[in-house]
């Protein structure tokens, strides 16, 4: 909370838990509508339906995050809140204008910033921008507290202090005694994994400083490929900070398929992959649900066909990201 500049915060056992508890601390219940993006996780549409809501599956854009218009076009009555991914670590350029529209129609504004840890826009650290933000700290994610691991950070007393009792079984946290006023659950961290997060958030500027080297090393050497058409990067301007989870890469030529640029790359020791397959929407938990098809969100579905990520983490050093994006090129 210190980091990002949040007044509060709380500490639970999975980023999972983090988004369940912050849409309980709200209220959501049957009836009640929650605007996801279909390029997200199982957990962003499950916590929904955990909570006897209706998760509302809403289109990408061309970086992959929330269709800010199509977003406008869901919005109804029912609409309790939107959840917003700030995918690969990238924050929305428009999440500033997002945040006033709903504010503007009443609507709680969710950040899923597991994937952003340390990303900013105009000095605001993903986390301190919407109602709520909620954080992963799994084995994959830029910081972790040892395999598993959340937060939630959140401004407003009143949501915090029920997001700090249900993650503890309800307990009134202000209560000198033992009292119990919510319907909670044990979702609490515990201290071993604690003491490794700790350490782990002091080395978090470095964590990104590296990621953002990386980067610039795959940028500079596919910049020959984008200047001819055959690929594209994700796009943002200068008053964003990407942490970078992934690194994306959108191919632009149809001849070429990502499944042979995977193998190719595989030979050499280099791994690749596409989050998330399939789309979340498609995912059988919520096709089957709600009865969706493939061609329900066709601009998702086709933008979701395109990208691949090339490896970024800490063990990773400049001379290894030159050979990487080098064998990548040469599929080309």
């Amino acid at each position: 909370s210190k980091y990002i500049g949040s007044k509060n915060g709380v500490a639970v056992n999975s980023g999972t838990s983090a988004l369940e508890i912050s849409l309980k601390a709200i209220g959501i219940t049957n009836g009640d509508e929650v605007i996801i993006p279909v390029q997200t996780f199982v957990s962003t549409g499950s916590c929904v339906i955990n909570n006897g809501g209706t998760p509302i599956f809403c289109e990408i854009d061309e970086n992959h995050l929330i269709d800010f218009e199509n977003l406008k076009t869901k919005i109804n009555i029912n609409t309790k809140a939107v959840i917003i991914v700030h995918f690969c670590g990238l924050i929305h350029p428009d999440i500033l204008k997002i945040r006033a529209y709903l504010k503007k129609n009443h609507i709680f504004l969710i950040e899923d910033a597991a994937h952003a840890h340390g990303a900013k826009v105009n000095n605001i650290f993903a986390g301190n921008i919407g109602d709520f933000g909620c954080f992963s700290f799994y084995s994959t994610k830029i910081m972790t507290t040892g395999g598993e691991g959340g937060f939630i950070t959140v401004n407003d007393e009143k949501y915090y202090n029920r997001c700090a009792s249900i993650s503890a079984i309800g307990i009134d946290k202000e209560s000198e005694k033992e009292i119990y006023t919510l319907a909670g659950s044990n979702n609490r961290m515990t201290e071993f994994q604690a003491i490794m997060g700790i350490y782990q958030l002091r080395k978090l500027e470095n964590f990104v400083k590296h990621r953002n080297i990386i980067a610039k090393i795959y940028k500079n050497k596919l910049s020959k490929l984008i200047d001819k058409g055959l690929i594209r990067l994700q796009e943002y301007p200068k008053n964003i900070r990407h942490p970078y989870w992934r690194f994306m890469v959108f191919i632009n030529d149809k001849n070429i398929k990502r499944e042979k640029i995977r193998e190719k790359l595989n030979k050499h020791g280099i791994s690749v992959d596409w989050p998330y397959e399939p789309l979340i929407h498609l995912q059988p938990v919520f096709k089957n649900r709600y009865e969706l098809e493939q061609g329900y969100l066709k601009k998702s579905e086709e933008l979701a066909r395109k990208h691949l990520c090339l490896p970024v983490h800490m063990s990773i050093m400049p001379e290894d990201a030159e050979f990487i994006v080098d064998k990548f090129v040469a599929c080309f």
